[in-house]
């Protein structure tokens, strides 16, 4: 796992996808950038997880498989399977959920069975030696996947970025009425901008949720203070990273 291989310096940083522009977050990136990224490292802790860059990357699709049969199901990850759930359903394709793209075209290579298609890249069809039978299933040509560089290190801060940046943080708030509003308002009322917010639950708190925030950084000293001010009055906050915008 990505996150453990950071962790335990077996790499030196990771690429992980965090939102797609059609099926939305990817749960489990998230949920984990939470979960390593302690608030408060115990003394003599190895060093913590940041978000040092971002990236956008365009979504092609493609049904890949051999010509041995009508392909009745597919199988892939599950955000890809969400990315062409119109296109699947629109030609009678039952989706099968697989670990991910390249490794379901892997395993379907090893695999060999009649009536089933893998949704991955060309590039994995030709890796493992599968046909294109169809090319850009996604269900919007616009289909984007925003990555994050996630490595070992202190998260930056608004105030030691410029401009063009961003910060992405997790947060739970005081479990009292007003408190999202108040969080929010921490942000609003010096003009800084959100660029996403999510929920998430959270693990052994029914029906209680962890939010997840990113803002950008026009003016580094109200976006420091908003995020001062936010970490004054939420109940946790942990901020994953200040790093060069990919997106207006």
């Amino acid at each position: 796992m990505a996150f453990e291989a950071l962790v335990d310096c077996s790499v030196d940083a990771c690429v992980l996808p965090v939102e797609n522009s059609l099926g939305g977050i990817v749960q489990e990136v998230n949920d984990y950038l939470w979960e390593f990224h302690p608030a408060a490292p115990a003394a003599g802790a190895r060093t913590g997880l940041r978000v040092t860059r971002e990236h956008v990357h365009p979504v092609l699709h493609c049904l890949v498989g051999r010509r041995d049969a009508p392909i009745a199901r597919a199988l892939s990850h599950p955000q890809a399977l969400a990315q062409c759930r119109n296109w699947l359903h629109a030609h009678g394709i039952e989706e099968v959920t697989g670990q991910d793209t390249a490794g379901s075209a892997r395993w379907l290579a090893e695999h060999p069975t009649p009536g089933l298609a893998a949704i991955a890249s060309a590039a994995a069809a030709r890796r493992y030696d599968l046909e294109v039978l169809a090319e850009g299933i996604q269900d919007d040509l616009s289909n984007r996947t925003r990555f994050l560089v996630v490595d070992r290190g202190r998260p930056a801060r608004p105030a030691e970025c410029g401009p063009g940046c961003r910060s992405s943080l997790a947060m739970v708030t005081a479990h009292k009425p007003g408190s999202l509003v108040e969080a929010l308002q921490c942000f609003s009322e010096r003009g800084v901008n959100l660029s996403r917010l999510d929920s998430r639950p959270i693990a052994g708190r029914p029906f209680q949720y962890r939010f997840y925030l990113d803002f950008e950084v026009g003016d580094a000293s109200a976006a420091e203070a908003a995020l001062a001010q936010l970490e004054s009055v939420a109940a946790e906050v942990r901020l994953f990273g200040t790093y060069p915008a990919a997106l207006g």
